[in-house]
């Protein structure tokens, strides 16, 4: 994967300072740029950071689907992590995934799940809890339409690979989807694996962040 490189956006200086100085262990990230005014992380957009530690408070009037516009404009495949001072309620965190934010953060977590949580959104998957995803997907449920739309030359899925694939997204797990479909857990992964290699992503979480943010 190589060093990331991240930009962190905080109008409070002392969490700015905390949380970049949370990274100096980490070998493998690298802070490029850090900053507490939402216009000099546009300028700043240049450096090419592969992620953005956000503090939603810096947006002030700017709501937060024209800031993910405007950064998807300029760099489609930088990641965006909130952080909140404290964790907000379920429907801001739905919300937030929904318009693209890859995770959240609270500012309270300690380095090694900060770090955790920048390399996993750079691999592909987003960082929340799962009843926050299972929520989420239970608002946005998973239509053909929405395949074709994230994955253009899909081979078609079989109506068994799209029930699987649905009850994925609905966040049940694989001894779960077996004893729905009554057949066995080593069945329900060959189901799966075949589903993942057609959506081009080679994990559960993969398959969740390419399906779950809808435009």
């Amino acid at each position: 994967m190589g060093v990331i490189n991240i930009m962190i956006v905080d109008s409070d200086p002392v969490q700015l300072e905390k949380l970049s100085a949370s990274f100096g262990a980490s070998q493998d990230i690298r802070v490029i740029s850090s900053v507490s005014k939402r216009e000099t992380a546009i300028k700043q957009l240049s450096l090419e950071p592969q992620v953005i530690i956000l503090n939603p408070d810096i947006l002030k009037q700017r709501t937060l689907s024209r800031f993910l516009r405007s950064l998807q404009c300029k760099l489609p495949m930088t990641r965006v992590l909130m952080v909140h001072a404290s964790r907000p309620d379920d429907e801001v965190l739905i919300e937030e995934i929904r318009l693209g934010v890859r995770g959240y953060l609270r500012a309270s977590d300690p380095a090694a799940m900060l770090a955790k949580a920048v390399r996993s959104v750079v691999s592909g998957e987003i960082w929340a809890e799962r009843r926050i995803l299972e929520k989420t997907i239970a608002k946005h449920m998973l239509m053909p339409d929405t395949l074709r739309e994230r994955v253009p030359d899909l081979d078609p899925l079989t109506s068994r690979e799209m029930d699987m694939l649905t009850m994925v997204m609905k966040g049940s797990s694989n001894r779960e989807i077996a004893e729905q479909s009554n057949i066995s857990e080593r069945t329900v992964k060959t189901h799966l694996y075949r589903v993942y290699r057609k959506l081009k992503v080679k994990s559960r979480a993969k398959a969740i962040a390419l399906l779950s943010h809808t435009s």
